[in-house]
């Protein structure tokens, strides 16, 4: 009986330790109103972001996300429009066909190298040759997803999303549609262990009511 006694105080004592550990106005504030029926996460960037840029190189922040929450958590990483004019657009639709392949990871740097280091990336067959050259998707099978009617549901709904959350400013995250994560917060207080803290922190919030 005393050591069923001693592991329930130990488990109390450690979910308040975690609880305590993040606090609503320091590593995340809370929206006024809920926004209902998002992704568990959205994650939200654009490849003319020199932050996102450098905050992918340093902390591979996506899988870090993908490799440490549960299955049945609903994760949508959004590249945003109010950045860099008509190709904008354009990359958006790119990384929505780079999700559903699957190739997110192939492409990602790549892409963020050919807008803001080498500036070799101007239109859209520059980026159809990332794709390949990265990925091995050739212009044939990219050409069928650009002009496919799942493509433009799929702006469509990721344009309804992002204007629900009225965004102001990017890299940002939004969790269950209640809390909001500013990266350039949390990179200063997470400076030590920030991969650790970072996914703990997802974790405390997606389990908060």
């Amino acid at each position: 009986m005393k050591k069923m006694l001693i592991i329930l105080w130990i488990l109390i004592f450690s979910c308040n330790v975690f609880a305590s550990e993040f606090k609503n106005g320091k590593e995340y504030t809370t929206k006024n109103k809920i926004i209902s029926d998002v992704p568990n996460i959205m994650d939200f960037f654009s490849f003319f972001c020199p932050y996102c840029y450098e905050f992918e190189k340093t902390h591979n922040t996506r899988y870090l996300i993908k490799n440490n929450v549960k299955k049945n958590v609903s994760v949508q990483i959004y590249h945003v429009n109010f950045l860099g004019g008509t190709l904008s657009s354009i990359l958006t639709k790119s990384w929505i066909i780079a999700q559903q392949i699957g190739i997110e990871k192939k492409i990602i740097l790549p892409i963020f190298e050919g807008i803001q280091k080498t500036h070799t990336i101007n239109n859209l067959n520059n980026i159809k040759k990332i794709f390949e050259k990265e990925a091995g998707v050739n212009e044939s099978t990219f050409n069928n997803f650009w002009n496919s009617l799942t493509l433009k549901i799929l702006v469509q709904k990721q344009n309804q999303d992002i204007k629900k959350f009225n965004l102001e400013h990017i890299p940002t995250m939004l969790i269950n549609g209640k809390y909001i994560i500013d990266y350039s917060n949390i990179e200063e207080i997470f400076k030590d262990s920030f991969s650790q803290k970072y996914i703990k922190l997802i974790q405390f919030l997606l389990n908060k009511k």
